[in-house]
């Protein structure tokens, strides 16, 4: 916890010694969700609450030049201690089209692994992104061409506490995007690779798209002798007027120096209208931003389909299928009430027995 404490301290200190006019931006959200449960096989809690995420900010504009940022969230730090951290990095911005950063990021891997979530459809992320990690330490460059961009990064070990892990190998990730115009719509195809050289066991498992308690229908459990990691993804977007329909397909290759290499794949597709509202994406950016709303009176409804497969002829930890239903009501752009319905059935789950679990959530989403 002193080591995060001083990483902010330096990044406010540490402006008083550019020759510039320093400007501070704090900004902090809260998240409350409430879910129930109806199992299966698998034993969940009935109903339970709890406060997803509570996250404070600092972003420092040391010049047009150099930025910092530093985000902790406080909401599972007993939980997950080094997890506290979100970010901590340093960006250089050469010019409008080419940026820097070092430190604790998100990885370029993945549309929605990428954008921030108090933008998302649905309360959590899909089952798909068990297949991508998220932040990572170490360095990163993003290009903004005109109508595509472009994301490549090298990643490792966590030697500052930042909140990644301390063995998790070496990685180079990349994404790049590009956008269309075509038949009065929007359009937006991307790309997704990472070569990982992991140095410890690894695993592979997810809750199934509820973060309320810590049960899993898919868990390989532990990995091991695996030499490299290979993943692939593509993703595609379109929009127009209150119409949005988004889709990502990811694949991974885990290469085992004893046995057969391991195959896993996922996936989603999601469709959503908005009334008296509008959800912006930046295609500049790729990746989405804050939503245009009319206060108290912009709602939206989503639908979702979305799969995981563990399931391997050396080692069948089993198969998802998940199909959600979302509400989200705006009481402004930056507060919503998200109602969430998850049918989730494991065809079969990581103890090869078929089993349904349905969800019901419901999230208070804040932001100061």
């Amino acid at each position: 916890m002193m080591n995060k404490l001083t990483i902010a301290l330096i990044f406010i200190l540490s402006s008083q010694n550019l020759l510039a006019k320093v400007t501070y931006s704090f900004g902090s959200r809260m998240e409350i969700d409430y879910t129930y449960y109806d199992d299966d096989f698998t034993q969940f809690i009935q109903e339970d609450y709890n406060i997803r995420r509570f996250r404070f900010g600092l972003f420092t504009k040391f010049n047009d030049k150099f930025s910092a940022y530093f985000q902790s969230d406080i909401a599972n730090i007993r939980r997950t201690k080094k997890g506290a951290t979100q970010a901590a990095w340093f960006r250089y911005r050469y010019n409008r089209n080419n940026e820097f950063y070092l430190g604790k990021m998100e990885m370029p891997f993945s549309l929605e692994s990428v954008s921030n979530s108090k933008y998302h459809f649905f309360m959590e992320r899909s089952i798909a992104s068990a297949l991508t990690e998220r932040f990572a330490t170490g360095f990163n460059y993003i290009h903004y061409g005109k109508t595509w961009n472009m994301r490549i990064g090298a990643f490792g070990d966590d030697h500052y506490d930042l909140g990644s892990s301390s063995a998790y190998g070496k990685a180079i990730t990349s994404r790049i995007g590009k956008k269309v115009k075509a038949f009065n719509s929007k359009f937006y195809f991307g790309a997704s690779l990472q070569y990982r050289r992991p140095e410890t066991v690894q695993k592979l498992r997810t809750l199934p798209e509820s973060q309320t308690f810590n049960a899993r229908l898919l868990d390989t459990g532990e990995l091991f002798f695996i030499q490299s990691i290979e993943k692939v993804g593509v993703e595609a977007l379109w929009k127009k007027n209150s119409w949005t329909m988004q889709a990502e397909y990811i694949e991974n290759k885990f290469r085992r120096e004893f046995g057969n290499d391991l195959n896993y794949n996922s996936g989603y597709f999601i469709v959503s209208k908005i009334f008296n509202g509008q959800r912006r994406f930046s295609f500049r950016k790729g990746e989405w931003a804050s939503t245009k709303v009319r206060n108290w009176r912009t709602w939206e409804i989503s639908a979702r389909y979305s799969f995981l497969d563990l399931k391997d002829i050396d080692l069948n930890a089993g198969n998802e299928e998940n199909i959600a239903i979302g509400i989200n009501y705006y009481m402004s752009s930056k507060n919503r009430v998200m109602f969430n319905y998850i049918q989730a059935k494991a065809k079969p789950n990581s103890f090869g027995i078929n089993e349904t679990l349905n969800i019901y959530q419901v999230r208070f989403q804040f932001e100061f």
